[in-house]
């Protein structure tokens, strides 16, 4: 350290411009690289980490995958029974939930005397926020009793119950109602009017991030889907109907394996005639969007942590000019340190010491630059990342790891580019060196 201070004090004397734009520019370099680091980190935190973590999420159908995405679903009674879930859970390896879901088509309920938009809802069962991974907030869970008897109860988001009531337990034990079916009354059906159906909140779940919503389709309300079979219906047919349509989740397995796993425990139960649509997406459909968000983020971390890598280099040279000034004018110095016994190993040494001192004054500079911009640069690249702009907005801090890569990077460009011409200097004999100076 006090060779280090000695040199720089010395340098500093001699060309505080030069040494200062060094020293200035490894800290951009760092600071540029920090931030590039951290944002491809965060990129990952809140897109592919939620998507991933919870294994694969796939839907099941019985009915066929059209070219643009949709289902075709098998028309009249359904080739499976209401056990079709189960035996998916039982007989596929990886799969730890099944669950039904019945995509119900409204956009809205009343609700609080007022009329609310809903971006879906969905008939399901109990294994259905375990399915996605959320956790219950407020209230008491559904259960398999509800769905048998057909239960009159609704579990909203926690988004969703803040934006009626304000809050999560302000939301229990209210009423919702969905939109009624009209019937006719009197000689003829003259006068018809709603049939209501009251909902009772029982629950609050956890507000899934954007992605996944999208991703997946998740409800925005969900209720148990033998709560619609009208009463006096055929329960076990109507059952069996809604069980037509399901969700699994499945860890350790890919997809491919996993739909052609399904298939196969479908086929061996209910005959090799069966039509069964699996896929990645949302209740309504096949979708791309998962995909393509996987490679948006892949593609903007890459090309983020090359950009920060290159101007690192670059920023990087300005140690490597300072050591090739310091090479040039110290070969005599050198020559009569190595004839009184100084090693070439010992002057290559005083050249990596000095560089990478350089280095490290300017990566810490460049962290507290880091630090400071981490919160405008975020901010100002949220727009640009779509659905998670809110999470990306909302992120505080630099990542750890990229701290730490940063800094190991910006000491070992800085390190290297100066021992380089450290090489020249040492290169050669005493008596040459000394007759060539």
């Amino acid at each position: 350290m006090r060779k280090f201070i000695s040199l720089f004090l010395r340098h500093w004397v001699k060309s505080p411009v030069k040494i200062s734009l060094t020293v200035l520019s490894v800290a951009l370099g760092t600071g540029i690289l920090i931030l590039s680091f951290s944002v491809a980190a965060l990129l990952q935190k809140e897109v592919t980490e939620p998507l991933e973590k919870g294994g694969s999420v796939l839907y099941v159908q019985n009915g066929t995958v059209k070219s643009d995405g949709t289902i075709e679903r098998v028309e009249g009674r359904p080739q499976w029974d209401s056990e079709a879930p189960a035996k998916v859970l039982s007989d596929v390896a990886g799969v730890e939930q099944a669950v039904v879901v019945s995509f119900t088509p409204f956009d809205q309920v009343q609700a609080a005397g007022k009329s609310w938009r809903v971006r879906s809802a969905i008939g399901t069962g109990p294994q259905y926020l375990e399915v996605f991974g959320l956790n219950l907030i407020a209230g008491v869970p559904m259960t398999d009793a509800d769905v048998d008897s057909g239960s009159k109860k609704i579990w909203l988001s926690e988004e969703f119950a803040k934006v009626i009531w304000g809050s999560a337990e302000a939301a229990l034990d209210q009423l919702v109602q969905p939109p009624g079916r009209m019937f006719g009354r009197g000689p003829g059906g003259e006068e018809s009017r709603n049939l209501i159906q009251n909902y009772v909140v029982a629950g609050v779940f956890q507000t899934p991030t954007e992605v996944s919503r999208r991703s997946f389709g998740i409800g925005d309300a969900i209720f148990p889907y033998t709560s619609v079979i009208p009463a006096g219906g055929n329960a076990t047919l109507m059952k069996s109907f809604f069980s037509s349509s399901f969700v699994v989740r499945a860890v350790g397995v890919n997809n491919e394996r996993l739909a052609a796993s399904i298939r196969s425990a479908l086929a061996a139960n209910y005959g090799a005639e069966v039509s069964v649509a699996v896929w990645e997406g949302s209740p309504r459909g096949a979708s791309t969007y998962l995909q393509e968000l996987r490679q948006a983020v892949n593609i903007f971390s890459v090309s983020v942590n090359v950009l920060g890598v290159v101007l690192l280099l670059i920023s990087s040279l300005g140690i490597f000019s300072v050591m090739v000034v310091e090479s040039l004018g110290r070969r005599r110095e050198i020559s009569l340190e190595r004839a009184l016994g100084a090693s070439q190993a010992l002057v290559l040494g005083e050249f990596w010491s000095w560089s990478l001192g350089l280095s490290l004054l300017g990566a810490l500079i460049g962290l507290g630059l880091a630090f400071v911009l981490s919160g405008p640069v975020l901010g100002t690249l949220a727009p640009l990342v779509g659905e998670v702009s809110a999470q990306f907005e909302s992120a505080s801090g630099l990542d750890p790891w990229s701290v730490a890569a940063g800094l190991l990077l910006a000491l070992g460009c800085g390190g290297i580019l100066g021992l380089l011409p450290a090489f020249s200097a040492v290169r050669g004999t005493i008596s040459d060196t000394l007759r060539e100076v």
